[in-house]
């Protein structure tokens, strides 16, 4: 017996979804707990597993497609008529057209009409990855060309893509719209993050103020306001725009997940702290001359 594992994560005429590659993992880890043998036919845009339409049918047993719609569509008609000679299985699927049945010998749906059973990706393991908070900035005129904003930004994509970290923008302008944004709303969000990462000054203030080690890009050559105010904290994590590497990261990121640090970023928030205090000592005194 050798399986198949296909669904609208095969196609690259189709955008598949994290529901379909999760019902797709379920599925193959059965089939692994069995000891059966199986490939995944991914698209070819995500670059991993088979093509569908480059192997053998005639090398598997079974085809099984796995979540999403089951519609009579021209693309899942080929695939079904690619591999008439294997048993055709369709499971964690939405019967949205009755004609589409034919195309498989058997069917398991997780919703028909007066039937409905839970989704597949409700199953399996949930792996343990840092959430990371990213704070871009938009090149700063005012540096010239010493701001090295466009490549900085570039290479933490890349690098997060690469990584296959789970993160999200902070965005720290206040307007976007048709909405306004708060600072309360940005700073909640740092307090969800493991980690920040930012090439921006006041989303590394922000990290430290919440108790979170941050990953501190400085954009501009030579460093500026971001290494400068790093140094203010007394904040060790600092990674030049010159030095600014996949590998730099990984050792940066692996620094903040340690724990090593948790004792810098408290000293870092009471450094922030005394300073204000400070300041405010300093604007007093000029309201009172």
């Amino acid at each position: 017996m050798r399986v198949l594992l296909a669904g609208w994560f095969s196609f690259d005429e189709v955008i598949a979804t994290v529901g379909d590659e999760l019902g797709a993992d379920v599925v193959a880890g059965w089939l692994t707990e069995r000891r059966i043998d199986h490939d995944v036919a991914w698209a070819p845009y995500l670059a991993r597993g088979v093509d569908w339409r480059d192997v053998d049918p005639a090398d598997y047993t079974h085809l099984v497609f796995v979540s999403g719609p089951l519609a009579d569509r021209p693309l899942l008609r080929e695939l079904a008529e690619a591999f008439a000679g294997a048993q055709r299985w369709a499971v964690n699927v939405s019967v949205v057209e009755e004609s589409a049945r034919e195309l498989f010998d058997r069917v398991w749906e997780r919703d028909a009409a007066g039937l409905a059973r839970p989704d597949l990706a409700v199953e399996g393991p949930t792996p343990e990855a840092p959430v990371i908070a990213v704070a871009f900035t938009p090149t700063q005129g005012e540096y010239g060309e010493r701001s090295q904003a466009e490549r900085v930004r570039g290479a933490i994509e890349e690098w997060l893509a690469g990584r296959a970290l789970p993160w999200f923008e902070l965005d720290m302008d206040l307007f976007e719209k048709p909405h306004p944004r708060r600072p309360a709303q940005v700073e909640a969000l740092v307090r969800r993050a493991d980690v920040v990462v930012s090439m921006r000054l006041h989303a590394l203030v922000l990290g430290l103020k919440h108790g979170r080690p941050v990953i501190a890009c400085d954009p501009i050559a030579g460093g500026a306001k971001v290494t400068s105010q790093a140094s203010a904290l007394d904040w060790p994590l600092v990674l030049p725009a010159e030095e600014l590497t996949a590998e730099a990261l990984d050792a940066a990121l692996e620094q903040a997940l340690s724990g090593a640090l948790a004792e810098r970023v408290r000293v870092a928030g009471e450094r922030g702290w005394a300073g204000n205090a400070r300041a405010r000592a300093w604007f007093e005194e000029q309201l009172a001359g």
